[in-house]
């Protein structure tokens, strides 16, 4: 006899049309969350009220919530991407739906998978269950996808347009966001990518942007929490119960002691000590206060001073590692490097690095331009330069003027004219319009004929093939060298040697052959961002890069497109549109380096100085006599010798005459016409 089954199907009807649980991302991992002792030096079970800062936080998140977008800029061991992990389990045990979660690239996806989510996954009993034992543990095994009931879960790198393409997502997370690139693509900025695949959800999507920030100017985190409430949490004395956000300046430690025994904070009230003891304290009864209220996007702010005992650094770990970055190993004061400066402001503060080079803005330097007309080679100038940069539809030139900036003969330099000369670069009729510009005559302020000393370009991207073609004209009046960057921070502003240069049929490099020649842009925009910083505290005449009246907008906006990064000695694309082209930097660059280049030398010479160990090595040092010749044979200036004294004009190594660019470039074509060798 088969017994009726109705009590039971009722209970599964009456659980299918229950109403979902209202409950918060906070209050579903106080019920569900484990932590592994892969994550966190405290596992077990999850408490919310051990780090409280991240409540607010992580009920942004949840889905009853209001909030669309949550932007957190933050220090480091915050606990904030244990509060996206518990997103993640809410979203996938009481929320189903799509989520995606993008990191800076796969491997930083995948070390993240592993670490993070895949104890989420075999270790919370919730979320195990939910997808079975075997199951789970093939999730784990998964890289990029993972599926759930009633939802899914992306995982993806954010440096790849593909990674944003074809997915919708009710969830979206970026974690580490100011290691994104600033452009993807050329599909554009990763925030906008990101948002845009919520646009199924518009009135239920969630999108979150975590980071440390880097450096100001070019930090996607700051850009973000600049445009959101900006929250801070603040805490409350508890000796006069003012309310105040924990700031640096006013931690304190006995600072007579060599290493910090003890620290405290000093209330900006009543001035009274705190004791980090009281930390528990004060984290429980503080709360999150908005600088721009009205602002519906949220803006979190974390810095180490909030992290929970034992979870991070505490005080006097801080102090005591601010005091070795101002000390020296012999006890006494030094500067601290800005490397390690950035470090602390960065990973502990949650702020921005910012020095004089990333605080100069492009209408500064419009304000430095001066009479002289753009095109127009005005009094001083002494040599010219060309830098040249290379794109699928136009090619950019930079005509530099290099003129004596310092008695020791240093050179200073003055962009005399920018150029576009659109066109496709894959067809021979834009390179026409390049060389008969490089071939133009050209006079000076005084009618005098100046000659282009080189020419630099750009031999990477997907016109390699064309310039080299163009660098092997014969109808070219000036040397034109194929450069590129160098993929390492090379110390020299330009190599000493070609790369792929041609061989004979021996695999010898021909002698003067034509090749590739590495630039060290990371030292040459160190030169030029080092000028544009400081050139403002000095008079016109006295500045080094020197700008003419008429450049455009774009010119400077291109020309501090890229800030430097100390923790990682490169340079970084600033993020916004207006920096999006940096061309104006890469030919400023190109044209500096093709002027140290070793056939070219303008004001510098090449000495020989004795070591210790009594041999000798060659140095190129700036050589002042070079702009008395060139300014008597270009200016007629009256009282300078064409010939200088033999201590103030090294002797060429070789005994030979000096020999200037031109003159070797042209004695090089002879020599191949008359089949000696290979250009």
């Amino acid at each position: 006899m088969i017994r009726p089954r109705r009590p039971h199907c009722y209970r599964r009807l009456a659980a299918a049309v229950k109403p979902r649980e209202r409950l918060s991302v906070s209050a579903w991992a106080d019920r569900h969350r484990v932590i592994s002792s892969k994550q966190s030096g405290m596992p077990g079970r999850w408490r919310t009220a051990v780090n409280p800062v991240l409540r607010e936080i992580m009920d942004t998140l949840s889905l009853n919530s209001p909030v669309h977008e949550v932007v957190i800029k933050k220090g480091n061991q915050a606990g904030v991407t244990e509060a996206m992990i518990n997103a993640l389990g809410y979203t996938m045990h009481h929320a189903p739906g799509p989520a995606m979660v993008l990191m800076p690239t796969l491997a930083d996806r995948d070390t993240w998978k592993t670490q993070k989510l895949n104890p989420l996954l075999l270790e919370t009993p919730a979320v195990r269950e939910l997808l079975g034992g075997l199951r789970s543990r093939d999730a784990a095994n998964r890289a990029d996808m993972l599926d759930f009931p009633g939802g899914i879960l992306f995982l993806a790198g954010g440096n790849s347009p593909n990674s944003y393409a074809q997915k919708s997502a009710r969830l979206v997370m970026l974690d580490d966001l100011d290691r994104f690139p600033g452009v993807i693509g050329r599909e554009g900025d990763p925030v906008r990518l990101a948002k845009g695949r919520c646009k199924a959800f518009p009135h239920k999507y969630k999108l979150l942007l975590a980071s440390t920030p880097t450096v100001e100017g070019a930090s996607l985190i700051a850009r973000e929490y600049d445009d959101s409430d900006q929250r801070r949490y603040h805490v409350a004395c508890p000796h006069c119960g003012h309310l105040q956000v924990l700031e640096w300046d006013n931690v304190r430690w006995d600072k007579a002691a060599a290493v910090p025994t003890s620290a405290w904070y000093e209330c900006t009230g009543c001035n009274k000590a705190i004791d980090e003891t009281s930390k528990p304290a004060l984290l429980a009864g503080g709360r999150w206060i908005a600088a721009r209220p009205g602002v519906a996007r949220r803006g979190y702010h974390l810095n180490a001073l909030t992290a929970p005992i034992g979870l991070g650094p505490s005080w006097l770990d801080l102090a005591r590692e601010w005091v070795g970055m101002h000390r020296a190993a012999d006890g006494k004061a030094r500067r601290a490097e800005p490397a390690l400066l950035q470090t602390f402001r960065n990973l502990h503060l949650g702020l921005t690095w910012e020095d004089r080079t990333t605080a100069t803005k492009p209408h500064h330097l419009a304000q430095r331009a001066d009479d002289a007309t753009l095109g127009q080679i005005p009094p001083g100038v002494l040599a010219l330069t060309v830098g040249i940069d290379t794109q699928d539809t136009w090619l950019e030139a930079t005509l530099l003027g290099w003129y004596p900036w310092q008695d020791d003969g240093s050179p200073g330099w003055r962009p005399v004219d920018w150029v576009q000369f659109p066109g496709d670069t894959a067809r021979p009729e834009v390179w026409n319009e390049l060389e008969a510009w490089l071939n133009a005559p050209r006079v000076n302020a005084y009618g005098k004929p100046i000659a282009l000393a080189a020419a630099g370009i750009d031999n990477r991207g997907h016109r390699a093939e064309q310039v080299r073609a163009f660098t092997l004209r014969h109808s070219l009046k000036i040397p034109v060298y194929r450069v590129q960057g160098s993929t390492t921070r090379q110390a020299a502003i330009i190599a000493s040697t070609a790369r792929e240069a041609e061989k004979d049929h021996k695999g010898r490099a021909r002698r003067n052959a034509w090749g590739i020649w590495n630039v060290g842009t990371e030292t040459v925009k160190d030169m030029i961002y080092a000028a544009l910083a400081t050139d403002g505290d000095h008079p016109p005449e006295e500045r080094r890069i020197r700008f003419p009246a008429g450049l455009p907008n774009e010119y400077f906006y291109g020309l501090l497109a890229e800030v430097s990064n100390p923790l990682t000695g490169r340079y970084e694309q600033r993020p916004g549109a207006d920096y999006a082209r940096n061309e104006p930097l890469d030919t400023l660059v190109y044209a500096i380096a093709i002027g140290h280049h070793r056939d070219v030398r303008i004001a510098t010479a090449r000495r020989k100085v004795a070591r210790d160990n009594g041999t000798t090595q060659i140095v190129s040092v700036p050589d002042p006599a070079y702009w008395r010749r060139r300014a008597v044979l270009l200016e007629g200036q009256q009282g300078a010798t064409a010939e200088p004294p033999p201590d103030e004009t090294p002797p060429p190594l070789d005994g030979a005459a000096p020999e200037d660019a031109a003159d070797h470039f042209h004695r090089m074509i002879r020599r191949r016409r008359q089949g000696r060798a290979h250009v």
